[in-house]
């Protein structure tokens, strides 16, 4: 058993069951099940308004499990969760808070809905458990406030509850709309429901005060669940459980896993092209398909891209942008899912000059240089602030535009002109062309006078390419046509996935809020660069020959000058 049963359960279970060992012992056996504690002892009402048990369905399960595994593993439970609309996890992530904080002592459970209105829900569903749970594990409960179960003895005699205090457990379900939250008792129990619609100002304030007040003993719960809602401070917290940042364990449900959400075939029914794709792809029945029309048609104004954010198939369905997409971003999907070059990563030792293997490396290498070829490596630089963006880099190859390296980070632009100029010479002396706004000065700075790197490209003589009003729309502009057309090989996923968050914002493209466009910047970059790289190649050849043929001409700085 997971949980330590509380003393006041334990007596009046031997208490009322002492002539009766064998219900003693299945007592035992449905409180150490969760499962069927939910189907004996749980009571909800359905959507059709019926009192029915609590019976898990399969979605549900996988959570349950996923739960009781990280307890056995002696862990504190985290999980987040990405779902479609309406698949009952409040209802089985309240269960559980029920569970452990209604049979045990001294456990606090915190709540928080998006809205006043949930909150209420939330709050009247543990009501509900607690009203209808048989009388030999309901706990002892005083006369509550507003939304709050305590779990202790009610009477008022001092003598009476220091001998039979109760569990002194309770459970408190808020407003994410409230101006402040748990500051001052540890939570043993945390639910942080439809996070994505919490208050913008308040969301992130409220998720550091709740996850410090979050109890990091083994055992203790931590849910984050929600339907996606563009890109915000939950679609960061998920990414970052995705790549392992953190230690909140990803769980995704596509709305196909609901078994309740299919409907009759009428009569003439035929799939779309794109709803046989749905049905290739994910198994699905005629019945789950009719469900999904009817829903995009009277739930969702018509619009698909309403229904993948409401009820997602995968995870990159959810998170539907805040403005117009520049992209398609199923076809975008479709280009990142089909790369077929995958890179290994390295690390830059600009002191040794050498690019090493490194499994965490910096630089993912999709192609090594060859003898004769010639590439142009451009870079775009972070805007010095700390929220800003990352620098980045790409190599591709002169001739056919072929991807060749990818370099993403943040460092010092001291740092960043030294990686770069390490890199540029790996491949063959590169034609090197830093973005020289925001700290791009100072990078081009680090190239020209400390490494005095031979190819640094210049734009109406000044070092460095500049990105302006005159520049930029032409940058997006072939770069979309790259895209679109497939023109180049283009091997960065991360590149693509930009890509699916570059939006329309009063004509002008750039990243939606809370994301980064810094990698499409210095790709863009370099397809611009690549169309008048052969002259520069040709001028820095030449340049070569004269220093050969006279060493009095010879300079020992920078290569164009």
């Amino acid at each position: 058993m997971v949980i330590t049963l509380a003393k006041e359960h334990r007596r009046r279970a031997k208490r009322r069951l002492r002539d009766r060992p064998e219900k003693l012992d299945e007592l035992k056996g449905i409180l150490a099940d969760f499962e069927q504690f939910c189907w004996r002892m749980l009571k909800i009402k359905t959507k059709s308004g019926r009192i029915m048990p609590l019976t898990l369905n399969d979605a549900q399960r996988t959570f349950v499990r996923e739960v009781f595994r990280q307890i056995e593993a002696g862990k504190p439970v985290r999980i987040i969760i990405l779902k479609a609309r309406q698949m009952g996890f409040s209802t089985v992530t309240e269960a559980l808070i029920y569970y452990f904080t209604s049979l045990q002592e001294a456990k606090n459970a915190f709540i928080v809905a998006q809205s006043s209105d949930a909150s209420s829900n939330l709050y009247d569903m543990f009501q509900f458990y607690y009203e209808k749970v048989p009388a030999i594990i309901k706990p002892m409960s005083r006369k509550n406030n507003a939304k709050k179960l305590t779990f202790e003895n009610p009477t008022i005699r001092t003598a009476d509850r220091r001998m039979n205090p109760g569990l002194k457990s309770k459970i408190t379900v808020q407003t994410a709309e409230s101006r402040v939250l748990a500051r001052s008792d540890t939570i043993h129990y945390l639910h942080a429901s439809e996070v994505a619609f919490w208050p913008a100002k308040k969301k992130k304030k409220h998720l550091l005060s709740l996850l410090a007040a979050l109890s990091k003993e083994p055992g203790s719960l931590g849910v984050i669940e929600s339907t996606a809602n563009g890109i915000e401070e939950f679609k960061k917290m998920w990414d970052a459980a995705v790549k392992g940042e953190s230690d909140f364990t990803p769980l995704f449900f596509a709305w196909f896993e609901m078994p309740d959400y299919r409907k009759p075939v009428p009569p003439g029914f035929e799939l779309t092209e794109e709803e046989w794709k749905l049905k290739e792809k994910y198994a699905l029945d005629d019945e789950q398909l009719q469900w999904r029309r009817y829903t995009i048609r009277n739930d969702c104004g018509g619009d698909p891209r309403q229904f993948d954010q409401e009820y997602p198939s995968e995870p990159d369905d959810a998170f539907l942008l805040s403005g117009e997409g520049i992209f398609d971003n199923k076809f975008i999907k479709s280009l990142r899912d089909a790369i077929s070059a995958i890179g290994s990563r390295h690390e830059i030792d600009f002191v040794k000059n050498k690019i090493i293997p490194a499994p965490s490396g910096e630089l993912v290498m999709y192609r090594q240089p060859e003898q004769g070829k010639r590439y142009v490596l451009a870079a775009d630089t972070a805007k010095g602030k700390e929220d800003g963006d990352y620098d980045a880099a790409y190599v591709i190859e002169e001739r056919t535009g072929e991807m060749c390296a990818a370099l993403h980070g943040k460092w010092d632009t001291d740092l960043y002109g030294k990686k770069l100029n390490t890199l540029g010479l790996y491949y063959n002396t590169a034609l090197l062309a830093v973005e020289n706004n925001n700290t791009g000065e100072s990078v081009l700075n680090t190239l020209f006078n400390t490494c005095h790197y031979p190819l640094l490209f210049m734009h109406k003589k000044s070092l460095g390419w500049n990105t302006n009003q005159a520049t930029r729309p032409v940058m997006i502009s072939d770069f979309k046509e790259a895209i679109r057309d497939q023109l180049y090989d283009i091997y960065c996923p991360k590149l693509y996935s930009e890509c699916m968050t570059l939006i329309d914002k009063n004509g002008r493209a750039e990243a939606d809020s809370g994301c980064h466009d810094d990698r499409i910047l210095a790709y863009s970059i370099a397809l611009q660069v690549r169309q008048v790289a052969d002259k520069w190649f040709e001028w820095f050849k030449k340049k070569q020959q004269q220093r050969a043929e006279s060493r009095d001409d010879y300079n020992e700085g920078v290569g164009w000058i």
